[in-house]
């Protein structure tokens, strides 16, 4: 007899005893609740964004195609505060569209903020996650929102790596990312000792005046997106050696 559901997608979930079933008003009823997932979203207003669905990378051990072809569906609902009332999410299409185990945002809204949680589920199997979502606006008078950085050390003196993170989603496979970079919202001539590398500025040798916020911009259909690293930067370390006294 053929099973409802591979035992290749259950499994991993069937052996961990610290889940919880939830059964509310407003909640997905009967649903293996895996809560909210670790990774959150930060976006800023007007840049686009995409909600992945957890329960595919890293709480069961089988793909969106995999999952589809089995009989499965993908639901989407969201709440203003997790546990809250979940409301199941009206696509248009255009601003906001589900795609394949995606939710992405072209562009992001302040009303977008909240949780989204995507469930996966036929008549006998239910497993739900949720994925928390922000949406803040820029600084006043700067292109970053201060607590939306990202933060790296360097050393005087040193060299020092800034890459421009979390744009795998905005990067088309074999395709040169044409990324802007910006000093203190600034541009800025780089100086022959700052070398750009697809999305990486490589800083030859750290120097005082380096310290400060970069940001990375990168094209995205009519949008961009921005991504800011604050540098802090260090004195050298002088290691001294104890003098010997003898005995």
């Amino acid at each position: 007899m053929k099973a409802s559901i591979p035992l290749l997608i259950l499994l991993h979930a069937l052996v961990v005893h610290c889940l919880k079933v939830v059964s509310k008003r407003g909640s997905v009823e009967g649903c293996t609740d895996w809560s909210v997932d670790y990774q959150k979203y930060k976006v800023l207003v007007g840049e686009p964004v995409r909600i992945k669905c957890a329960l595919f990378y890293g709480y069961i051990r089988a793909n969106y195609s995999h999952a589809q072809s089995t009989g499965l569906s993908l639901m989407w609902y969201k709440s203003a505060v997790h546990g809250d009332f979940e409301e199941p999410i009206s696509f248009d299409g255009a601003r906001m569209s589900k795609e394949e185990d995606s939710i992405w945002f072209r562009p992001a809204e302040l009303d977008d903020v909240g949780y989204y949680s995507c469930v996966l589920r036929n008549s006998t199997y239910c497993m739900k996650v949720s994925m928390s979502l922000i949406v803040a606006q820029n600084d006043t008078d700067l292109c970053y929102n201060s607590k939306m950085r990202f933060f790296e050390k360097a050393e005087l003196s040193k060299c020092k790596n800034i890459t421009c993170p979390d744009i795998e989603d905005f990067i088309q496979p074999g395709v040169e990312p044409k990324i802007v970079w910006y000093k203190d919202c600034k541009p800025k001539q780089w100086r022959q000792t700052i070398e750009r590398r697809r999305d990486t500025l490589f800083i030859k040798e750290v120097r005082e005046d380096d310290i400060g916020n970069y940001t990375c911009e990168i094209p995205f259909g009519n949008f961009v997106v921005r991504r800011t690293t604050e540098l802090s930067v260090t004195g050298k370390r002088i290691f001294q050696i104890s003098p010997s006294f003898p005995p």
